[in-house]
């Protein structure tokens, strides 16, 4: 992963409201994998 995306990474957790993805409430994870898919993530 590269700097830009690792930015892309942090505004978006940001915008979830955590500093990680291990913080993330259960209902917010199927809007995070679709802003994750957003980015170009493949998962």
């Amino acid at each position: 992963m590269d700097a830009c995306k690792i930015s892309e990474l942090t505004k978006l957790l940001q915008s979830f409201g955590v500093q990680s993805v291990m913080q993330l409430k259960p209902e917010q994870l199927d809007n995070f994998a679709v802003a994750m898919r957003d980015l170009g993530a493949e998962i």
